[in-house]
């Protein structure tokens, strides 16, 4: 390849090195996947999930060594970095077994008169060639989620994996390999915004599903839109918790830690925002206070370590951009300070305005928590709503019926009741709503994204009989 050299340093390690392709390379990669097309749509369901399974075997055996990668190029902690990795293992498991289990259905063409002698068939059908952009945050569960899922329909799949990052999700794919699912079949390539943007909008690529940022997915949108190309996009948000004056304070802030603190504050469904009735605002605030004062990022690899560096510098240099423009909108900073490299201590900004950048779509990813006073629910909800980033939202409530009515109000891809808005198992419809993006990804889910609906129909097959003269 004549691309750059990504460099994955550690403490002053190298963990390994990865070639990006050039524009003028594209082609070449899309080629590869085209010629391997037919043979692999062509196989049985069980031929494709037999790779699929065994590939899940090699990573459980390689799972400590794959998450200690994962932690040392990543920043992830330990801990969350041997979670995504079992999870992984459980979507390819579960994608094997739907691909090889779903076959179909039967119309009911019998419904209305002049179709009960015809026989339907109602399959799914892979897209084709699949190109499928991974995010640094998640790089190895989000890689298996797309991969597995068009691998098990009968996809092709061009991995273009995350450059701060790419070390793990390129170990899984080798992985795989081994398992015996063809090269050709499963591409990982490197690229830099270039490269990447024309791999999406080559010819020959029939789909893309890409989890990244919001100015990723219009860019792509906008190359592909002559093409009417199927996109599944996963961009971002900036979820909303509303916390009443009835919750549970201690519950909230001990939700609100684990859902914001996750792979240190870089995942699009933590909570942003806690829209929060004045009546308990300052008290929230207080708490959340003491419950960060012990918390400091640290090594990844320490067992105990539950936060650790941002992805980069440049991304903890943006993240304290933006605390600083909170703070000159109004925002009351408690705690926190200037990045120190990629370094980055838990803040806590108060009395946060709803007019704010920051309350609206100005997403933070870092370890940020922003309290923004409501005099009412109804005022709690304009502020959710306002954002356009609205990918999961949550309600604090010891009122039920009061919190799931406000749920039912909240224009988000999901709402959770009384927990974090950080919620994704995976057999929930994940997505967003507005610039969060379009589609839906999940067990099942993604399948759908990535294949369409087809019948065949054979007219005049059933017999025939008088009803009457058998009467």
């Amino acid at each position: 390849m004549s691309g750059q050299l990504i460099r994955g340093v550690a403490d002053g390690e190298l963990l390994g090195e990865v070639e990006t392709i050039a524009v003028s390379e594209v082609p070449a990669v899309v080629a590869r996947a085209r010629g391997a097309l037919a043979g692999w749509r062509r196989r049985a369901p069980h031929e494709r999930a037999d790779p699929l399974r065994r590939a899940c075997e090699l990573m459980l055996a390689d799972a400590e060594s794959i998450a200690r990668l994962h932690a040392r190029e990543s920043g992830k902690v330990i801990a969350q970095a041997r979670f995504e990795v079992r999870g992984a293992v459980r979507l390819m498991e579960a994608n094997a077994e739907l691909g090889r289990m779903r076959a179909g259905d039967i119309a009911p063409t019998g419904a209305l008169p002049g179709g009960e002698r015809d026989l339907t068939i109602v399959e799914r059908v892979p897209l084709g060639v699949v190109v499928t952009v991974i995010p640094f945050n998640f790089p190895i569960e989000l890689m298996v989620e797309k991969a597995a899922a068009a691998l098990a329909v009968g996809n092709v799949v061009i991995v273009k994996a995350p450059p701060q990052n790419p070390l793990a999700a390129g170990r899984v794919v080798a992985l795989m390999h081994e398992a015996g699912i063809p090269e050709d079949v499963l591409q990982i390539v490197s690229a830099d915004t270039p490269a990447s943007a024309a791999l999406c909008a080559a010819d020959g690529v029939d789909a893309v599903s890409l989890t990244g940022s919001v100015g990723a997915g219009v860019g792509v949108a906008t190359a592909t839109a002559a093409q009417l190309r199927p996109l599944h996009l996963e961009l971002g948000g900036n979820g909303a918790a509303i916390v009443l004056p009835d919750a549970d304070l201690d519950f909230v802030v001990s939700e609100s830690l684990r859902g914001r603190l996750l792979m240190n504050g870089q995942a699009c469904a933590a909570t942003k925002r806690l829209v929060v009735h004045r009546d308990v605002a300052d008290e929230v605030t207080a708490r959340l206070d003491a419950a960060l004062a012990p918390l400091a990022p640290t090594d990844p690899l320490d067992e105990s370590a539950r936060l650790g560096p941002l992805i980069d510098e440049r991304s903890a240099a943006r993240v304290s951009g933006q605390v600083d423009r909170a703070v000159a909108s109004g925002a009351r900073r408690v705690r926190g300070t200037a990045n120190d490299g990629a370094w980055f201590a838990p803040t806590l900004l108060a009395d946060v305005p709803t007019s704010a950048a920051v309350a609206v779509d100005d997403e933070i990813f870092g370890p940020v928590f922003t309290v923004v006073p409501v005099s009412s629910a109804d005022e709690a909800l304009a502020v959710a709503n306002a954002s356009s980033l609205r990918l999961t939202a949550a309600v604090f409530s010891a009122d039920i019926p009061r919190a799931m009515s406000l749920a039912a109000e909240l224009d988000f891809g999901g709402v959770v009741v009384n927990g974090t808005n950080n919620y994704r198992p995976p057999v929930v419809p994940f997505g967003g709503v507005s610039l969060a993006g379009a589609g839906r990804e999940g067990i099942g889910y993604t399948i759908d994204e990535l294949t369409r609906s087809r019948f065949i129909a054979v007219r005049n097959l059933r017999p025939t009989w008088d009803a009457q003269a058998e009467d």
